[in-house]
């Protein structure tokens, strides 16, 4: 308990700005973890494009 209070008081204690690029960037990596696959497929794509 004491582990998310301590993360609670931090983030709280944050200015507007920084909470709102924490929430994006969360949101982003997230994102990105979902999506991995196709991401990975793109690169071995763009990869293979250039080695013909």
């Amino acid at each position: 308990m004491n582990f998310f209070k301590r993360i609670t008081n931090w983030y709280n204690e944050l200015s507007p700005f920084t909470r709102g690029s924490l929430v994006v960037i969360l949101f982003l990596i997230a994102g990105i973890i979902l999506r991995w696959n196709y991401i990975i497929e793109g690169v071995i794509k763009g990869f293979n494009y250039f080695s013909k």
